[in-house]
């Protein structure tokens, strides 16, 4: 079998959110299955493909990947096209299968507009792909009602096991992983970080780590997450919640939002907070200082990220690819 997975989200600036979740699984998926994965690369995307993984060369641009993506799909032999964002081909020569993320304009407390143009390809791709995967059961519950039952899978997002490090100690700032987008909620984090500095004078300080203005390698995102006071991320809205997800396998504290797809992840392993409301996150931010919270959150996070092995993520992939080519 051989399986070409899209590469658009590898396209532009350095691999975040999306794109580290997808090679995070191209990395598992070609480990697994040798020779079996080609990918599909942006011309001139600055990621590095895993090892073991062909590449071909693929084009920038809407209208171009409608043109261009079937013919290099028949040069390469592709038996399936898996795509980790809502875009396929809509002429394509095999299966494909589309990814949902999240569908913010069917979600009234999103904090952001998504254009039309948007919106109709989306829709339109959701219902050309023969597979559609959501990470979460949130975003499978959005999607129900853009693509029949029998196409929709819940296949959530996973990480590959932590390397093994000395213990060292939480005295880190308050970390918060994202980029700036309106959803992320970055500026109601700040007024309730200050807000809650004035009731406690000896709180962390807070760093943003993301694009646009302070992105790391993933060397150094560990090394924070293994070192910060706790991991905060009030987003107003997700589909999944990826950076919630490493803060637990790290055995940081948590403090994030109170939504259904952070619950689906973090269960009872963190604190929860009303992102629409400065008042409810600068309490959480007092609260996750308590020392008898924080480690029982410690303990907590590690087993629950368990939960989610990126080995689960890709056999379920591998499943179905072959139950597209039946």
């Amino acid at each position: 079998m051989k399986v070409a997975f899209d590469g658009a989200c590898l396209a532009d600036g350095p691999p975040t959110g999306v794109a580290r979740a997808f090679l995070h699984g191209l990395a598992a998926y070609a480990d697994a299955w040798p020779d079996d994965a080609i990918l599909l690369l942006p011309d001139g995307a600055h990621a590095a493909p895993p090892a073991g993984v062909g590449i071909v060369t693929a084009p920038r641009g809407a209208w171009r990947r409608q043109r261009e993506l079937p013919r290099l799909l028949r040069e390469s032999a592709a038996d399936v096209l898996h795509s980790p964002v809502a875009a396929v081909p809509l002429r394509a020569p095999c299966p494909t299968i589309a990814t949902v993320h999240d569908l913010p304009w069917r979600c009234r407390d999103a904090g952001e507009r998504t254009p039309l143009r948007r919106r109709l390809a989306t829709r339109l791709a959701l219902r050309t792909a023969a597979a559609v995967l959501a990470p979460s059961q949130f975003t499978f519950e959005a999607a129900r009602g853009l693509v029949p039952d029998e196409r929709l899978h819940l296949v959530p997002h996973g990480l590959p096991p932590l390397p093994p490090a000395a213990a060292t100690p939480r005295d880190g700032p308050l970390l918060a992983l994202g980029d700036d987008r309106p959803r992320k909620n970055r500026a109601a984090l700040l007024r309730a970080h200050t807000r809650a500095t004035e009731q406690r004078p000896d709180l962390p300080p807070l760093r943003c780590v993301g694009p646009p203005h302070d992105f790391v390698d993933e060397d150094e995102k560990l090394r924070l997450l293994r070192t910060c006071s706790a991991v905060v991320h009030v987003a107003r809205f997700e589909g999944y919640g990826l950076p919630v997800l490493e803060a637990l396998q790290a055995g940081a504290p948590v403090v994030c939002s109170d939504l259904p797809p952070l619950r689906e992840i973090a269960g009872d392993a963190a604190v929860y907070v009303d992102p629409r409301d400065d008042a409810s996150i600068a309490a959480g931010l007092v609260r996750v200082l308590d020392t008898q919270l924080r480690e029982r959150l410690a303990a907590a996070g590690p087993a629950r990220a368990a939960r989610f092995p990126i080995a689960a993520t890709v056999r379920r992939w591998r499943e179905l690819h072959e139950e597209l080519l039946r």
